[in-house]
């Protein structure tokens, strides 16, 4: 696409994006006392006013509401593009419903009935996820019959690929890791077929968002078989090479990285984001899903938990990246792309403010949380 192709497409990113809220707004959101309160000071955002619109204003039924507006902006976008761009634009889209998927499959694999993942889980549509499909899937007897609501999809071929292997390890991850490969090499492909412009763009912001993710992935799996943990890596290489996630598999703790790896790409940030991990343990809210039980958990446990300061820490950097599409001459396929991850990102926020303060947790511990 020309420079001009991107017109109308960044004037409906510029109305949208005018609407988010600030760091400023958030940190008023923060310090208020209650959920209620917090709902009362959303009234004059676009946020309350889709909150208005709902019956049931639970924090599920808002988080739910949020997905299927992103939902509603990657339609508008996609429809907007043409030719190779829509075709990355339309990939990335179908990762945000791979998400929907890969959450009714580990729900679905832990035996919880269909009512509680209907009243635990943000239900969302997409093109591909409609409400019917998405009743079929968590109304499945197991996992096999889950991957058999999905024929007619893309993600039906990766997932009943990878069932055989399911079958004889008995982890989700299996399944989500596939279906995760699967999609990121689609959305790979998309970017390589780009315009040179376009493509250097996007080779920046997805290249990253994949080795990061790989990183991570390695540092979770510290300890594991090389081979063991390959199927767990996207098979997408951009800065990070195979020797590094190699070594990351061989750390004994994360302090290492500066004195066993070899240098790579993301060396100096992973290194100067170190030094604020165990603050931001300490810091880290008890008893959320998605945080250790404790400070003392967070540096001891050796699975997922024990990287979450650093995932944090790495979404703030990925941040400043998406922010940096929109400075100079936008027409190019970045600033779609940026401002989707940042409106899923604010989503992000909204949600994880809410839930915490629900839980009681402190205003200053909450904005440790928040991704900026």
């Amino acid at each position: 696409m020309s420079a001009g192709d991107y017109a109308y497409t960044n004037a409906k990113i510029g109305a949208l994006r005018s609407r988010m809220l600030t760091q400023g707004e958030f940190r008023s959101l923060i310090e208020v006392a209650s959920v209620e309160d917090m709902l009362t000071l959303l009234k004059g955002t676009y946020v309350g006013k889709e909150i208005s619109k709902l019956q049931d204003a639970s924090i599920l039924n808002i988080e739910g509401m949020l997905y299927s507006s992103l939902a509603q902006e990657y339609e508008r976008i996609v429809k907007g593009l043409r030719r190779e761009p829509k075709a990355a634009m339309d990939r990335l889209y179908k990762k945000l419903g791979g998400e929907v998927v890969k959450a009714i499959l580990r729900l679905k694999h832990a035996g919880v009935p269909p009512e509680v993942i209907r009243s635990s889980y943000p239900i969302f549509t997409t093109r591909d996820l409609t409400e019917d499909r998405i009743q079929k899937m968590i109304e499945a007897q197991d996992v096999r019959e889950l991957v058999e609501t999905l024929k007619g999809t893309d993600y039906y071929k990766p997932l009943s690929k990878a069932l055989p292997s399911y079958t004889e390890d008995g982890s989700p991850a299996v399944l989500t890791s596939a279906l995760d490969s699967f999609l990121y090499q689609n959305l790979w492909g998309a970017v390589s077929a780009l315009s040179t412009r376009d493509r250097a763009v996007a080779r920046e912001l997805i290249g990253m968002e994949i080795d990061l993710r790989n990183v991570l992935a390695a540092f979770r799996l510290r300890g594991s078989d090389v081979s063991a943990a390959e199927a767990y890596f996207i098979p997408v290489r951009y800065r990070v090479r195979r020797e590094v996630l190699t070594a990351i598999l061989g750390l004994r703790h994360l302090g290492q990285i500066t004195t066993e790896l070899p240098h790579f790409g993301y060396t100096s940030l992973i290194a100067s984001l170190l030094k604020d991990y165990d603050s931001l343990s300490r810091e880290l809210p008890f008893g959320m899903r998605y945080a250790p039980a404790s400070a003392e958990a967070a540096r001891e446990y050796e699975g997922i938990a024990s990287v979450l300061p650093l995932e944090i820490a790495l979404r703030r950097h990925m941040i400043k990246l998406y922010q940096r599409a929109f400075r100079g001459d936008r027409f190019h396929i970045g600033v779609p792309m940026a401002h989707l991850f940042l409106r899923e990102n604010e989503i992000r926020n909204i949600i994880t403010a809410l839930k915490l303060k629900e839980a009681g947790v402190e205003a200053e511990k909450i904005e440790r949380m928040m991704v900026f």
